[in-house]
Protein backbone atom coordinates (compact mmCIF):
# COMPACT_ATOMS: atom_id res chain seq x y z
CA UNK A 1 0.00 0.00 0.00
CA UNK A 2 2.88 2.39 0.72
CA UNK A 3 4.19 1.98 -2.84
CA UNK A 4 0.77 2.85 -4.23
CA UNK A 5 0.71 6.12 -2.27
CA UNK A 6 4.27 6.90 -3.32
CA UNK A 7 3.42 6.35 -6.99
CA UNK A 8 0.30 8.50 -6.76
CA UNK A 9 1.93 11.51 -5.07
CA UNK A 10 4.13 12.66 -7.99
CA UNK A 11 1.26 12.15 -10.43
CA UNK A 12 -1.01 14.19 -8.20
CA UNK A 13 1.60 16.95 -8.07
CA UNK A 14 1.84 16.90 -11.86
CA UNK A 15 -1.94 17.03 -12.12
CA UNK A 16 -2.04 20.08 -9.83
CA UNK A 17 0.64 21.83 -11.87
CA UNK A 18 -1.18 20.98 -15.09
CA UNK A 19 -4.44 22.33 -13.68
CA UNK A 20 -2.69 25.52 -12.52
CA UNK A 21 -1.22 26.00 -16.01
CA UNK A 22 -4.64 25.49 -17.62
CA UNK A 23 -6.23 28.00 -15.25
CA UNK A 24 -3.48 30.51 -16.01
CA UNK A 25 -4.03 30.09 -19.77
CA UNK A 26 -7.80 30.48 -19.30
CA UNK A 27 -7.29 33.61 -17.21
CA UNK A 28 -5.03 35.05 -19.90
CA UNK A 29 -7.62 34.34 -22.60
CA UNK A 30 -10.35 35.97 -20.52
CA UNK A 31 -8.15 39.01 -19.86
CA UNK A 32 -7.47 39.40 -23.58
CA UNK A 33 -11.16 39.04 -24.38
CA UNK A 34 -12.10 41.48 -21.63
CA UNK A 35 -9.60 44.05 -22.91
CA UNK A 36 -10.92 43.60 -26.43
CA UNK A 37 -14.52 44.10 -25.30
CA UNK A 38 -13.56 47.17 -23.27
CA UNK A 39 -11.80 48.63 -26.30
CA UNK A 40 -14.83 47.95 -28.47
CA UNK A 41 -17.09 49.59 -25.88
CA UNK A 42 -14.82 52.65 -25.87
CA UNK A 43 -15.01 52.93 -29.66
CA UNK A 44 -18.80 52.63 -29.59
CA UNK A 45 -19.04 55.27 -26.86
CA UNK A 46 -16.90 57.70 -28.88
CA UNK A 47 -18.96 57.02 -32.01
CA UNK A 48 -22.18 57.62 -30.07
CA UNK A 49 -20.88 60.87 -28.60
CA UNK A 50 -19.79 62.08 -32.03
CA UNK A 51 -23.21 61.24 -33.44
CA UNK A 52 -24.94 63.18 -30.64
CA UNK A 53 -22.59 66.11 -31.17
CA UNK A 54 -23.22 66.07 -34.90
CA UNK A 55 -26.98 66.01 -34.38
CA UNK A 56 -26.89 68.82 -31.82
CA UNK A 57 -24.90 71.01 -34.24
CA UNK A 58 -27.32 70.21 -37.07
CA UNK A 59 -30.38 70.98 -34.93
CA UNK A 60 -29.48 73.19 -31.93
CA UNK A 61 -33.12 73.50 -30.79
CA UNK A 62 -33.25 69.78 -29.90
CA UNK A 63 -30.29 69.61 -27.47
CA UNK A 64 -32.27 67.67 -24.86
CA UNK A 65 -33.64 65.07 -27.28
Amino acid sequence: MLKQIGRRTPLRGQELISLAQKLARDAERHAILSASLASQADRLMVAGLRELERRSKANPSRLGS
